[in-house]
């Protein structure tokens, strides 16, 4: 399932569909693909990687971005296509500067804020594969530092 439509998309971003293109799923797609990486990356990775703070398995599970639950990730997906892909296809990169690409800077800190605060909430992951993600699979990033 994809974490976000062209209707979320324009919750976010009202005039998406004004600019002569009328479907933005490729990009949506693209930032989708982004989004599972830095989950993957910075949440499970650190949490399931090395194992820490668990009993020894011989094994360690492997990333299953589909057992993500989808509407956490929707607002991530909308502001990194905005950010990365879409508004770049907008601007024009004129040294005087334009719209798009100051919107591009808001939409790229606003999905840095997203992931940060989806990260430090818990990450929603149907561990046990079961269609459902109770309580035990909810999962907090602890940040013990401040990274700059």
């Amino acid at each position: 399932m994809p974490f976000a439509t062209n209707d979320d998309l324009v919750k976010y971003f009202p005039t998406a569909m004004d600019h002569g293109i009328a479907d933005w799923t490729t990009e949506l797609a693209m930032a989708q693909g982004d989004v599972e990486t830095i989950v993957k990356t910075r949440w499970f990775n650190v949490e399931f990687g090395s194992n820490r703070g668990r009993t020894y398995q011989a094994t360690f599970p492997v990333f299953d971005a589909t057992r993500l639950t989808d509407s956490q990730w929707t607002r991530a997906t909308c502001y990194r296509a905005l950010a990365v892909y879409i508004l770049s296809k907008l601007s024009t990169f004129r040294p005087e500067g334009d719209s798009f690409r100051e919107q591009l800077a808001f939409f790229q800190n606003r999905f840095d804020e997203e992931v940060a605060l989806q990260l430090s909430s818990g990450v929603e992951y149907d561990l046990d594969n079961s269609n459902t993600v109770d309580t035990s699979e909810k999962f907090p990033v602890a940040q013990d530092r401040l990274y700059r």
